[in-house]
């Protein structure tokens, strides 16, 4: 069975108990009321009749008396006369009461006296006058009593029954008040103020939860949902910023709008994409955040399709692909979009470079087939009788197998440095011997091109560095190879500098220089200054060059100028010193 509300309980109690109590006193009010009314009217009417009858009873040999008796008497009215011989009945057969009794010598000496008394078993009013004879002598006392008569002013008594009963219960309920109800209202107060609290997004309010029966049932409950409240708004804010960390944290750039347009989240890659505008004077405060009106009729054409789109777009130096999907709800309608702005510059330039690659390998293979092929067929055919000639056919034909083959190791090495395969071992050494072995060998071949090839540091007083001798003899062949090629007039020179640290090589050339925009891809495959390939090298040397370093953990870098020659750098780091080798050294 269900359990009563304790609300209820005390509703019912405390109605029961004022309407007790306005019941207890407003019954008793009224019949008092109708009693002092029927009492005073009963009074009223006993002092004339009882004067009358003392008139009459003057003229004791006139019938009116008697008369006047018997009318009284049934009337319901009563009748005593008292001297000094005694009391007797005259009107009513009831006795005289004592306490009338103990007033008649009063009557006796001439006083009158009116009031109330109970004669017979019911309330009397009576009137006590003294008796004179014809000579004015007091002969005897009249006693006359006459009962109250119900119905006496009804209304008047039953206002005052209700008025005397409503008063009560007022009183009752207000001291009732405080004890049933203000113990229970107080509590749902509190619990008001509490959902208040709650729903202001205090979800660290808590109701009592000691109150009795469905009041503290209630603050349970109403603890309970704020406590899951606080778990699903601590789980939503931790989402949420999961989110937005994961967002802020991406390289694409986002922007999402709502259902009427308006910019609602962005992340820090999309500020780093788009330089943004200044909001005044925009016919449209979107472009705040993108300044591109084409993006934004984009975003509205996809709010009013439905249907995603994706396209590429130039910024600045960056090629951008902007993809907008619509968003719905969880009927179906769109409430706006999402743009996902990716930088895609990377991929095209590798894309380009991968359609430049093949290119330039297949120029390069296609160059020495081609000459090899016009020197084969003549051959083949008889064509060259001369011996002399065919003499020279096949050294141009060496050339070329020694070209293609020199382009596919170079082609194998660098594949292998990239690939991580290569092993590189190093050791302690010296660049003393080893510069100057490489210079000797090269300044035959810059005299046969005019060139001169110096060497401006005394390589004697360069200290030791911890590297790998062959590769470094390959980075400067590949230094003095390229600058030679490139260089028409002029000189080659090769020096050092060094720290504690580092010994820094230097190839400079005054040669035909590398315009500043063709600086940061010297380094990539077949990359060359003659965009017409002409034959000058196969393109590769500068990248293994690069692939070296970086397996040995060194730095290259080109300084240069178009028109008055480039300067290559590198480094070669100095053998770490132990911390006592060190402070022996310093002692």
């Amino acid at each position: 069975m269900k359990k009563q509300s304790v609300l209820i309980q005390r509703a019912v109690i405390f109605s029961a108990i004022v309407a007790l109590v306005a019941v207890a006193v407003g019954l008793p009010a009224y019949m008092l009321a109708c009693s002092r009314f029927a009492a005073g009217a009963a009074r009223d009417a006993a002092l004339p009749q009882a004067r009358t009858l003392v008139q009459l009873a003057t003229d004791a040999e006139s019938g009116a008396f008697a008369g006047a008796l018997r009318l009284f008497e049934q009337s319901g009215g009563t009748a005593w006369q008292v001297s000094a011989s005694g009391t007797r009945a005259i009107a009513g057969s009831d006795p005289l009461p004592e306490s009338l009794a103990r007033l008649t010598d009063r009557a006796l000496e001439g006083y009158e006296d009116l009031g109330e008394a109970r004669v017979g078993g019911r309330t009397c009013a009576y009137a006590m006058l003294p008796v004179h004879n014809e000579a004015g002598e007091l002969s005897s006392a009249l006693i006359v009593a006459l009962p109250a008569a119900a119905g006496a002013h009804p209304l008047l008594c039953a206002v005052i029954g209700v008025l005397a009963g409503l008063l009560a219960g007022g009183l009752a309920g207000a001291a009732l008040v405080k004890k049933l109800l203000l113990p229970v209202v107080k509590p749902i107060a509190k619990l008001r103020d509490v959902a208040v609290a709650i729903a202001d997004g205090n979800l660290d309010a808590r109701a009592s939860e000691r109150s009795p029966g469905e009041i503290g049932q209630l603050g349970k409950a109403l603890n309970n949902v704020s406590r899951q409240l606080s778990r699903s708004m601590y789980s939503l804010i931790l989402e949420r910023n999961r989110l937005k960390h994961m967002i802020d944290g991406l390289s694409e750039g986002i922007v999402a709008i709502d259902n009427q347009g308006h910019v609602t989240h962005t992340n820090p890659a999309l500020d780093r994409m788009f330089t943004k505008q200044k909001a005044i004077h925009l016919p449209d405060p979107r472009m705040k955040v993108i300044p591109d009106k084409t993006i934004w009729e984009d975003f509205d054409s996809v709010m009013q399709s439905g249907e995603p789109l994706s396209r590429n777009l130039d910024v600045r130096d960056m090629t951008l692909r902007l993809t907008i999907t619509p968003t719905v709800d969880e009927l179906g309608a769109i409430v706006g979009a999402v743009g996902l702005f990716s930088d895609i510059t990377q991929m095209e330039r590798l894309e380009r470079t991968r359609r430049e690659y093949v290119s330039n390998v297949s120029h390069e293979l296609r160059t020495p087939l081609t000459a090899m092929r016009a020197l084969v067929e003549p051959l083949k055919e008889g064509m060259v009788t001369s011996e002399a000639d065919r003499m020279r056919y096949y050294d141009i034909i060496l050339r070329e197998v020694m070209r293609l083959s020199r382009l596919i190791n170079d082609q194998l090495e660098l594949s292998r440095l990239q690939s991580g395969t290569l092993a590189i071992q190093k050791s302690k050494m010296t660049l003393d011997d080893l510069v100057y072995d490489v210079c000797d060998r090269y300044s035959s071949i810059a005299e046969e091109h005019g060139l001169e090839l110096k060497v401006l540091t005394d390589f004697s007083q360069c200290p030791m560095v911890y590297a790998n001798a062959d590769r470094v003899e390959q980075m400067l062949i590949i230094l003095l190879d390229n600058a030679i090629k490139y260089t028409e007039a002029g000189s080659v020179s090769v020096s050092a500098t060094w720290d504690d640290e580092k010994v820094i090589l230097s190839v400079r050339d005054t040669g035909v220089g590398i315009a500043d925009e063709d600086l940061p891809y010297v380094f990539d495959r077949f990359y060359k200054v003659d965009k017409a390939h002409s034959g000058k090298g196969s393109g590769l040397g500068l990248s293994i060059a690069c692939e070296l370093l970086k397996r040995m953990n060194e730095e290259i870098w080109v300084s240069s100028e178009k028109g008055k020659g480039s300067e290559f750098c590198f480094t070669v780091h100095r053998p770490v010193q132990a911390p006592a080798a060190q402070e022996d050294a310093n002692a």
